[in-house]
């Protein structure tokens, strides 16, 4: 038999500190435990270059200033990449952004017995209430503001054509979209319609109800149906302000909606129609598992606002570069990066600036595949450090993370 793959697999842990001395004392008591120690890093740089370059770390250790410099970048990093961390620091929860306002902290001077407490406590914390959950921003929640919002949540039905929020009226609901795609349809005094930006499993409805906004200037309506998770705003509302991460990452969606919004009004003022269509057919691509859309003429022409001859001739265009396949009420992407470069920049802007500011990415496709720790796991030391596990009871309370 082959011992070395009978051996379970070491954890590691990042561990982000400035001061040596703390640094390196942190480091010798996670080894002796029979963690692998990723660093120590000094610096923010430091500290990226080490999550990039290791092919798995488990947990990692934030002190919050780092010689002047704030850790969050790091912090950004490691939950884009779905890595649990928590702050070891002398700082107070006050000095990080709302985003981070969940999660767990150990004050300085450390003990050994809260770090490991933290160790196994950070795992639970970042743990998926509901682990099929289909909304990204749902499924980024900790497990605390998960089990606060799930009993408000009512799975509904989005039928194509269905209206969600009618131009000039108040919001009710806030949906969640899981599958399927809702379009910010603007309309004109005198009835003329155009899409101005759409929403999928990335995000949520009710844009400007954090700023106290409670009426839409848009129509919302279902442009591919599926399926979402609605709740009423009174109780939205006043959940936000028990559940800080949700509420930041209800802001940063609604920011960037925004900035997606400006730019369709770029893609549609200076754009062809293939040009505009390549772009809408690679953003619906981001929200959807399939590379099947079902979308008739009619229904194109009516979201970007050109003649249905229009979108006839800008499909062919495309069929013949061989980008798509367009049958009857149906395009089929066969070449997604062709698209991209057919949208001639007119795509990619937008989705930066959503991974910028929710700190993950807006296609499931594109998260990255490194470093990923999508379930929870069983922490196994080895028997070396199970008899030194056994002589304090701190220790023991790092086995299960």
């Amino acid at each position: 038999m082959n011992r070395a793959f009978d051996k379970p697999a070491e954890r590691v842990v990042l561990v982000v500190e400035d001061d040596y001395v703390l640094a390196s004392d942190l480091a010798s008591k996670l080894s002796e435990i029979g963690v692998k120690v990723a660093g120590p890093a000094p610096n923010v740089e430091q500290a990226l270059r080490y999550i990039d370059e290791f092919p798995r770390i488990d947990v990692a250790i934030l002190d919050i200033n780092l010689a002047g410099t704030m850790v969050f970048p790091v912090a950004d990093e490691l939950s884009r990449r779905k890595i649990p961390f928590f702050f070891a620091t002398g700082y107070s929860r006050d000095v990080v952004p709302p985003r981070f306002a969940d999660r767990i902290f150990v004050e300085k001077p450390l003990d050994d017995g809260a770090i490991f407490n933290a160790l196994s406590d950070c795992r639970r914390s970042i743990e998926r209430a509901a682990g099929s959950q289909k909304n990204m921003i749902l499924s980024r929640l900790s497990r605390r503001e998960s089990e606060i919002i799930r009993p408000h949540l009512k799975p509904v039905r989005l039928v194509q054509g269905e209206i969600l929020e009618q131009q000039f009226s108040d919001i009710t609901t806030v949906s969640f979209i899981e599958s399927g795609v809702v379009s910010l349809v603007a309309s004109s005094l005198d009835g003329r319609q155009v899409e101005a930006g759409l929403i999928g499993r990335e995000g949520v409805t009710g844009a400007g109800l954090l700023e106290g906004d409670w009426r839409t200037p848009y129509n919302l309506m279902v442009q591919i149906e599926g399926s979402a998770k609605q709740i009423d705003i009174d109780s939205f509302l006043r959940l936000t302000h028990r559940a800080p991460q949700l509420r930041s990452l209800a802001h940063s969606f609604s920011r960037a909606l925004g900035i997606q919004i400006s730019y369709t009004a770029l893609a549609n003022g200076r754009y062809s129609i293939e040009q505009r269509l390549a772009r809408w057919f690679v953003m619906l691509h981001d929200r959807t598992d399939s590379q099947v859309l079902n979308l008739t003429h009619e229904y194109m022409s009516f979201m970007l606002g050109v003649r249905r001859s229009g979108v006839t001739g800008a499909l062919h265009v495309l069929e013949g570069e061989r980008l798509i396949r367009s049958v009857r009420g149906k395009v089929i992407i066969i070449d997604r990066p062709g698209l991209i470069s057919k949208a001639h920049g007119s795509y990619g802007i937008p989705e930066a600036e959503y991974e910028r500011l929710m700190g993950f990415s807006l296609s499931a496709t594109k998260e990255p595949e490194r470093n990923i720790v999508d379930q929870p796991h069983t922490f196994e030391f080895p028997k070396a450090a199970q008899r030194g596990r056994q002589q304090t009871s701190a220790m023991r309370t790092a086995r299960t993370w």
